[in-house]
């Protein structure tokens, strides 16, 4: 098993503390929303129970079949109605908290209507009695699958997650008669929505292979550091290359790559370092810098072999290897403009309506325009920007931040050990900046906000923001199928947990420049006093004098 190319997440992370109306109170009402799910989950418990015998002369298959396909249509017009009843949600209910009720509440339709239709395949006695080999791989690969979820998966939302209890439900899933890769599909989805977790799924080779599009390196890697491949793939280092040796950061490790990729058919295997990239040495580059050489500058000629890339390989042979850069067009995320303020003033406005590949790069290239026009302040507007590329996000955000400066936190049971992800400096633009977020602003996008006001850089203005703090990665495993698994969560560097949270703006309406400063001195003289008190620990046990 390997960790697959396109994972979204830096790494792994976290914890959380919902808000009053993110849950009903006690001897509250319930809302439509809530009773309609309420609804949809009785209809789903009833939906995996199959007949056993017949009822006037129906065959019990022929019976299941048919309140399978009862069951399922009733919920998929529920899961309609709900979703209608969501969009038109007032704004006291979180967005993020709605959404996921209505993902879980899929992922477990989904389950029980999986093991209805194998109790169907059961009853009919399909295909005969069964392959042994077939039944040996299917039990394997749910035997994979629970290794996977006890090494890595995190209750970020503490939604009950009970080792115990998946104890149990593993040693049941494994004692069942699997007669094939289908019933360990059913198998696993029924596991996997007993974690209660909206984000962790399983993911069929075919919707595999057509995820494994969305590739951060264009050739089919996935790159980190030595810390990250130790962390992440739970491989050790090979000797003289442990985390922390001058040889672990001559280059970046390859975490994973995507089968049939170009990587893959260039020899590059799991746990080799990229030392050198069109006559570029990598030592001390970032797996996001990396990764940017591999895809090519704005203008440079894609479809072209990139010049000489060395590899070392896991036993310490280096090798050249033939990599051909990719050809693909990337739509700009970024519109920029110059407007008219108050007093005279000139705003630079960048709308950045999503985090791809091009996000970092037309953002530097936005601000340093509008700043050569004469902009007196910046204006980030990330209003409807959902996420994309976490990595591109820290990126933006370190555009704007010093040296040194913290950009996000990371909180989870594999994360915990990760280096805090910082500010290489010095900032790209000093220039007074507000950042513009609603409702819709969410994941990498309010890693910037968060990372930018907590850092007294920028102050935020509009709605509170959507609250999706979760950090999922994507493990491929050995048949070819996926599996998305929620392993932490991000908090920002102040430690306000994004997850459910969200982030609750300074302004509800754009600030002038006066406002916007006094805010921002505000936030200087709040964060050196925190910086000016010492710890509790220096303090405890002293004598009072």
């Amino acid at each position: 098993m390997q960790l697959a190319a396109m994972e979204r997440s830096l790494f792994p992370a976290v914890l959380r503390s919902p808000r009053q109306h993110s849950r009903p109170r006690a001897g509250a009402a319930r809302s439509p929303l809530t009773a309609l799910c309420a609804a949809l989950q009785r209809q789903a418990a009833g939906c995996s129970r199959p007949a056993h015998h017949s009822l006037d002369g129906v065959p019990a298959a022929q019976l299941t079949l048919q309140r399978t396909a009862e069951a399922a249509l009733r919920a998929v017009a529920a899961l309609a109605a709900a979703l209608a009843l969501h969009l038109g949600a007032p704004e006291a209910v979180q967005a993020s908290a709605a959404e996921d009720a209505l993902l879980q509440l899929v992922r477990q339709v989904e389950a029980k209507v999986d093991g209805a239709v194998g109790a169907v395949r059961d009853a009919a006695s399909l295909g005969g009695p069964g392959n042994p080999e077939d039944a040996a791989a299917a039990r394997e690969l749910v035997q994979e699958v629970c290794e996977v979820v006890e090494a890595n998966f995190s209750d970020a939302r503490s939604a009950g997650y009970d080792r115990q209890q998946w104890q149990r439900l593993k040693e049941e899933a494994l004692a069942r008669p699997l007669r094939d890769r289908a019933a360990a599909y059913s198998t696993i989805r029924e596991l996997l929505a007993a974690l209660r977790d909206p984000y962790t799924r399983f993911i069929s080779p075919e919707d595999f292979r057509a995820m494994l599009k969305y590739d951060v390196s264009g050739v089919g890697l996935n790159l980190g550091t030595a810390e990250e491949f130790a962390t992440k793939t739970g491989l050790t280092l090979p000797e003289g290359r442990e985390v922390g040796s001058t040889a672990s950061g001559e280059g970046v490790w390859v975490l994973g790559l995507i089968s049939g990729s170009a990587a893959e058919a260039a020899g590059v295997q799991q746990g080799d370092q990229l030392l050198e990239l069109d006559g570029q040495q990598l030592a001390g580059q970032s797996p996001f810098a990396v990764a940017s050489l591999l895809q090519g500058q704005e203008g440079q000629q894609q479809g072209l072999g990139l010049e000489n890339p060395a590899v070392r390989k896991f036993d310490g042979s280096v090798q050249q290897v033939s990599l051909q850069r990719p050809v693909r067009v990337v739509q700009s995320p970024v519109d920029a403009r110059l407007e008219s303020g108050s007093g005279g003033e000139r705003l630079g406005v960048i709308k950045l309506s999503s985090f791809n590949a091009r996000a970092q790069r037309d953002t530097l290239a936005a601000v340093q325009r509008l700043q050569a026009a004469g902009a007196d302040r910046l204006v980030l507007d990330l209003r409807d920007n959902r996420g994309g590329l976490v990595t591109e996000g820290v990126e933006v955000a370190r555009l704007f931040l010093d040296s040194g400066a913290l950009v996000v936190r990371t909180e989870g049971r594999v994360v915990a050990s990760a280096a805090p992800i910082t500010a290489p400096g010095p900032a790209a633009t000093t220039a007074p900046l507000v950042v513009l977020v609603n409702d819709h602003t969410a994941s990498a996008s309010e890693i910037v906000a968060g990372a930018l006001r907590d850092n007294c850089r920028a102050v935020l203005a509009g709605k509170r923001t959507y609250g999706k703090g979760l950090i999922q990665s994507v493990y491929e495993l050995s048949d070819g199928s996926g599996l998305v698994l929620t392993v932490g969560k991000y908090v920002t560097p102040n430690g306000t947990d994004i997850d459910r949270e969200g982030l609750q703006p300074d302004f509800r309406s754009r600030p002038g420049p006066d406002a916007a400063e006094r805010a921002i001195q505000a936030c200087r003289l709040q964060r050196a006093s925190v910086v000016a008190a010492p710890p509790l620990a220096e303090t405890a046990g002293q004598p009072q004098r």
